[in-house]
């Protein structure tokens, strides 16, 4: 009795073991998967960005005017401007070099009159890119080159240009590999000590590496892998074989792989992570869990089961404390602004309602700012949506600073406004601080052509504030309603919303006299207007 309960109790053991490993399997293919797809969607991204700055100059009538009038007049006027052209496009994308060539790539203006290189050639490897971007009349990206043209691996985009529809050249922008496509290839967002991406392309009976495979030493397109019929995964990726499989990596050893192609090029992104790794802590868990209750029913049936219960337990608390961990942390990560670095929106609703909780128990004052970028709209459609994001980035930051105390928060409140909570804080203290931040600013220079305000960047603030001492707890608790529309038990105070409807309505004053300027909406009794 005791060994068929031993058998039974094995067989059973056995396929929950079975089902785990497979649930596991699953669970890593849909994790390599989406890593993936999201590193794909980054490199389709830049691709498509470097194609539509190229694309823009393609368009662009009075950059090829300016052109033609040099290279047929001799204009001098006219070839400055459009080395200023090159420039400004050097130095606000991410170019290393930008150069106007003739139809024959002979490089007859660079963005730097200084570096040497007019008068040089387009590499040999480029020349197939720039007669197609000449015939087809529209951007074309060539392949990756590793060439003395340069000192570094590097991509061309070519942008045809062309003068009362006649081809005078094209303008040829220079990426470097290592700046641009290698950082959204090689970080691997989970922790892992073997899993890894790459791009490769099929280049006659080999495959090419943009980035080496782990554990090889070679330099960024230095490497090749022979198609030569082996298991390995690039063989198979190149073969045809897409979505997630199973292969060996170049130094034979067994890995899970995902590949994608890449659109509209040869490349195919392939990523992959060991299996030894995958599947380590689960089998050595569960065998574990095998062995340890199987030996102990020798022992005794009723110990055996107390033990299989408690070690079940345990695990079960160690996975719970993970996934609250893991919780936390995505739970803070929903309360930031991921393109600014600040609190979004949500966070800044929460804080809001416990400040003024505080505020009103404490009957201590509370300010709230409502910050504007004047005409960033404008600013958009001048200089791209790109600058506008590093624009954005770069007010916060500064906005950031002049922030420091507890309960004092930054936040992204929408598109190109912020708001700055400010607890323990008067009408004029709070107008001082925006002050200062208007100042910042300003000292900040970022350019801004399309403004009517001024050459630069700037902001505009409204400033309200409460006096709590002016408002009683039993005000403030009649006055707190549930949110139309809200989840069930949530609260709001409608108190606060008045604070941000004051807010607004001096940060609309503050644009009427002119913007780049703070106003405060506040009147000497404290109440909000």
């Amino acid at each position: 009795m005791l060994v068929l309960l031993v058998i039974c109790l094995t067989a059973w053991l056995h396929r929950v073991y079975v089902e785990r490993e497979n649930r596991h399997r699953h669970q890593a293919e849909r994790e390599l998967q989406s890593i993936n797809q999201l590193q794909l969607q980054a490199v389709v991204g830049w691709q498509q960005q470097s194609l539509r700055d190229a694309e823009m100059l393609v368009e662009d009538t009075l950059l090829s005017a300016a052109l033609g009038r040099w290279l047929g007049d001799g204009e001098v006027s006219a070839r400055e401007g459009v080395r200023r052209r090159l420039r400004a496009l050097n130095e606000l994308g991410h170019y290393t070099a930008v150069h106007f060539v003739d139809s024959a790539g002979t490089v007859l203006l660079s963005n730097r009159a200084d570096d040497g290189r007019e008068g040089t050639r387009v590499p040999l490897a480029d020349l197939g890119a720039l007669r197609s971007a000449l015939s087809s009349a529209k951007a074309v990206m060539a392949e990756p080159v590793s060439d003395r043209a340069f000192a570094f691996p590097f991509i061309s985009v070519f942008a045809p240009l062309y003068d009362d529809e006649v081809a005078i050249g094209a303008v040829w922008l220079v990426q470097d590999l290592r700046s641009v496509l290698l950082p959204l290839l090689e970080p691997w967002p989970t922790p892992s000590q073997t899993a890894r991406s790459g791009v490769v392309w099929r280049d006659g009976e080999q495959a090419r590496y943009l980035n080496a495979p782990r554990g090889v030493k070679a330099a960024v397109l230095q490497y090749r892998y022979p198609l030569d019929g082996n298991p390995a995964a690039v063989v198979q990726a190149l073969g045809g074989v897409r979505g997630v499989f199973y292969a060996s990596d170049e130094q034979g050893r067994a890995v899970m792989a995902m590949a994608s192609p890449v659109f509209g090029t040869r490349w195919l992104l392939l990523s992959s992570v060991e299996v030894a790794e995958v599947f380590a802590d689960v089998r050595r868990r569960e065998i574990l869990a095998l062995a340890l209750p199987v030996s102990l029913l020798l022992l005794a049936s009723a110990g055996v089961f107390g033990i299989v219960l408690r070690r079940a337990w345990q695990r079960e608390r160690v996975l719970t404390q993970a996934l609250q961990r893991s919780l936390g942390g995505l739970e803070a990560q929903l309360r930031v602004d991921p393109l600014t670095g600040v609190a979004n929106r949500r966070a800044l609703d929460e804080a809001a309602s416990f400040q003024l909780a505080l505020a009103v128990r404490g009957e201590t004052p509370l300010a709230l700012l409502m910050i504007d970028v004047d005409h960033f709209k404008l600013y958009n459609d001048h200089y791209g949506h790109p600058a506008g994001d590093q624009c954005l980035k770069t007010l916060a930051a500064a906005l950031q600073a002049h922030v420091g105390r507890a309960g004092e928060l930054v936040a992204r409140y929408g598109g190109e406004e912020f708001a700055v909570l400010l607890p323990l804080t008067d009408g004029k203290a709070a107008l001082d601080l925006a002050q200062r931040m208007c100042e910042a600013v300003r000292r900040l220079q970022i350019p801004h052509a399309a403004s009517t305000v001024a050459s630069h960047a700037t902001v505009s603030i409204g400033v309200a504030w409460l006096k709590a001492d002016a408002v009683t707890v039993e005000y403030a608790r009649t006055h707190r309603v549930a949110p139309e529309g809200g989840p069930e038990g949530g609260l709001e105070w409608p108190l606060m919303r008045e604070l941000f409807e004051q807010a607004d309505a001096a940060l609309y004053e503050a644009k009427r006299l002119g913007r780049d300027q703070a106003v405060l909406n506040v009147d000497p009794d404290g109440e909000v207007r």
